[in-house]
């Protein structure tokens, strides 16, 4: 299989990650000391989801390279799908921060709270977002369009465009969401195909049980703070089913990955698994009329479906 990644790029390399050491501690942000480092990078970078998607693309990216692994063209896409997913979670801080300020649990991240400015966010956001970019045009064009698509979706079209005015702008947002692992396995491959654009599907899709989930489990935050999620639009109910019918097709494109040869039977059956007992949760909820509760056992598991999914592509 051909590399994609080149020597010469080295020198570049070593620029870009000598830029970003630099410019986070030194930043007056940081200097100033309205918030630390580990504020940064739990409350306003999101580390723990953004964690979460960067699974998603390393293990794409072992998937789709078999036995043999490039440790440079690895190296750089794993640190672009990191840079590109926090730099974008950071503009999602700013452009939402009034919607923040309104609800409970998320009141004290950092713009809000007024530890940092919006325009103090754009900028180490931008720095950030910009040096994954650059990064993802290092290992080949496709890994920086994933980057890319990532951020536009994710920004314009969910959050600007669709956030605060359709209960169903997850439904568009979540391809944001599968953009790491579709760059993860263009990264391996030099191209999309159909396993990249398969695991791009399922990622979209369980973005949407995983934000309805846990949607209903805070419906009346999102009801107080106006913003139109499915649960508190159309009913705690609605969040709940909607969830289970699109867990369905997740369950559907898990199946269509085994069959293309890219998941083992062993984690099918596993996936399949962690889905059901989701499933069984929803169907408690709409059977006991506790939506809430019941949502948010399943959103636990559909969490777990998306880490041991991946994890399980490297087994066969």
């Amino acid at each position: 299989m051909p590399r994609r990644f080149y020597t010469n790029h080295v020198p570049a390399l070593v620029v870009v990650l000598v830029d970003i050491y630099a410019f986070i501690p030194q930043t007056p942000i940081l200097d100033a000391m309205k918030v630390s480092f580990k504020e940064l990078m739990l409350d306003f970078f999101k580390i723990k989801q953004s964690l979460l998607l960067l699974w998603t693309g390393v293990f794409a990216f072992l998937a789709g390279s078999g036995p043999g692994v490039d440790v440079l063209a690895f190296t750089l896409t794993t640190l672009s799908i990191l840079l590109t997913v926090i730099g974008t979670t950071g503009f999602n801080m700013v452009l939402d921060a009034d919607i923040d300020a309104k609800m409970f649990r998320t009141s004290k991240r950092p713009v809000p709270a007024g530890k940092l400015s919006k325009s103090e966010g754009a900028l180490l956001s931008s720095a950030v977002l910009l040096a994954g970019l650059a990064l993802a045009l290092m290992v080949n064009v496709w890994v920086f369009v994933a980057g890319l698509l990532g951020f536009l979706i994710d920004i314009l079209l969910y959050t600007y465009l669709l956030k605060r005015r359709s209960p169903w702008s997850t439904v568009f947002g979540g391809f944001a969401g599968g953009m790491p692992a579709l760059g993860g396995w263009a990264g391996a491959t030099g191209s999309f195909g159909v396993p990249g654009a398969l695991f791009m599907l399922l990622v979209a899709l369980w973005s949407n049980v995983h934000i309805w989930t846990l949607a209903t489990y805070y419906v009346e935050d999102y009801r107080r703070a106006g913003v139109p999620m499915l649960p508190a639009a159309k009913g705690e109910r609605a969040g709940v089913l909607g969830s289970l019918v699109v867990l369905v097709l997740v369950a559907v494109i898990a199946v269509a990955t085994w069959a293309v040869g890219v998941l083992s039977p062993i984690g099918l059956v596993a996936s399949l698994a962690l889905l059901a007992v989701a499933g069984f949760y929803l169907v408690k909820g709409l059977r006991s009329g506790e939506y809430g509760r019941w949502a948010y056992k399943a959103f636990k598991f559909v969490n777990m479906f998306m880490a041991v999914f991946f994890l399980l592509l490297v087994v066969k």
